[in-house]
């Protein structure tokens, strides 16, 4: 495993904080700068002082354990286990040392019974951002307490990573788009306006029988009748989420981008379907990577992506990466659609932006311009860096060209 010595005395630095916090804590750091590299020194460490301590690393994915044991296995390290936390959840867990990859996941209801299942004296988190919507990590924080911190700008500052743009690329609806898009909007905002527009009061009448019943008391309605607005509410809410997710616009724009850049590229989308449609215009370059794949097709889409000597250089997923994918050489991002979360952005960003010298990482976020896409692309870009708005290729390419001639 290549040393990066730029980074190297930040690592060591945060050992050295986590030690002093009794060996209990969690790293939040961003997409690029080593966090696993931490854990391995860690482990690595303990294995030198006392070879008969054990770890056991969880992660949410089995690709993320696949990733994990290759490492452990070039570092030579050992008593070391590496398991999804599907299984751990299943028994009883005897270990030293504790490291919980994407950390923020097992603050999560249906993960609630990780760290009863586990015994462990020392505990280190990994995640980009602790911080859950449901303010469930809280939990995360009585066990294992942020001990530091490398946001973007320490990042870009230092040279953890490469240097990148970040462009979001508006794009236009025809009339019949546009038609339709009013459409669902116009039902969605009539049935969310029963619930004066309040979110969780809205999903809590389609889901929770005694929550409705008292707030139909309140409104003067059926119970059923207060079901139905709840329901048509949620319906027109996912689709108006599918006509954003699946615009021929954004498929049109994606394989644009692909055949402009020529560069090594991922794909997101929130669809399986968009990342098969897109797959379906590029065959001979691009490869599809999601959860209605066979376990074997996953594994062949991803060797051949890994590859280097076939003409494949684009992998689209639909979230199966957005966490713990690990390749070097990816030189552009492509977000075709996305939720409001800070995390998910951050995450999908550093898939561009690993370090190598004379990089430039591009960053591009397909959105609909006015409409709710929009809304969701400025909520999860809240804190991000070095972000430009445009609205053609031609522009991106232009600044692009500028940018790598300065570098």
């Amino acid at each position: 495993m290549k040393i990066d010595k730029v980074k190297l005395k930040r690592q060591q630095g945060i050992i050295e904080k986590w030690k002093s916090n009794r060996a209990k804590g969690t790293l939040e750091a961003v997409t690029g700068f080593g966090k696993t590299f931490v854990a391995l020194l860690i482990i690595q460490d303990m294995n030198e002082r006392r070879p008969d301590r054990s770890a056991l690393v969880i992660v949410p994915t089995q690709a993320l354990k696949k990733q994990w044991k290759g490492k452990i296995k070039e570092m030579k390290l050992i008593n070391v286990t590496v398991e999804v936390v599907n299984t751990v959840i299943k028994k009883q867990w005897q270990t030293d040392l504790l490291v919980c990859d994407e950390v923020h996941n097992y603050a999560a209801k249906s993960y609630q019974n990780v760290f009863k299942c586990i015994r462990y004296k020392f505990i280190l988190g990994l995640t980009a951002t602790l911080e859950r919507a449901d303010n469930r990590h809280v939990i995360i924080n009585s066990r294992a307490p942020v001990i530091d911190k490398v946001d973007m700008k320490e990042a870009l500052a230092n040279g953890y990573v490469s240097d990148f743009r970040v462009f979001n690329l508006g794009l236009e609806m025809d009339e019949k788009d546009r038609k339709e898009y009013k459409r669902i909007g116009d039902l969605f905002h009539k049935y969310f306006a029963f619930f004066s527009h309040d979110f969780d009061t809205a999903m809590r009448c389609l889901s929770d029988a005694s929550f409705r019943k008292l707030y139909a008391e309140r409104m003067g309605w059926e119970d059923r009748e207060c079901f139905i607005f709840a329901l048509n509410f949620n319906r027109n809410m996912q689709a108006r989420k599918k006509f954003l997710y699946y615009a021929n616009s954004k498929v049109e724009a994606a394989v644009k981008l692909i055949e402009t850049f020529q560069v090594p590229t991922i794909t997101f989308a929130q669809s399986t379907t968009f990342c098969d449609r897109i797959m379906e215009e590029i065959p001979k370059i691009s490869v599809t990577y999601h959860s209605e794949m066979k376990a074997k097709e996953r594994r062949e889409s991803m060797a051949k992506f890994k590859d280097g000597r076939t003409k494949v250089r684009v992998i689209h997923t639909a979230m199966s990466l957005d966490e713990g994918f690990d390749v070097n050489g990816i030189e552009m991002a492509l977000i075709c659609s996305g939720t409001s979360s800070g995390r998910q952005d951050l995450q999908r960003t550093g898939r561009a932006i690993r370090y190598s010298e004379g990089k430039l990482g591009l960053i591009v976020n397909l959105y609909i311009k006015n409409t709710q896409d929009e809304k969701w692309l400025r909520s999860r870009q809240g804190k991000a860096e070095n972000v430009v708005w445009v609205d053609s290729i031609d522009e991106i390419k232009n600044q692009v060209q500028q940018l790598k001639a300065a570098i």
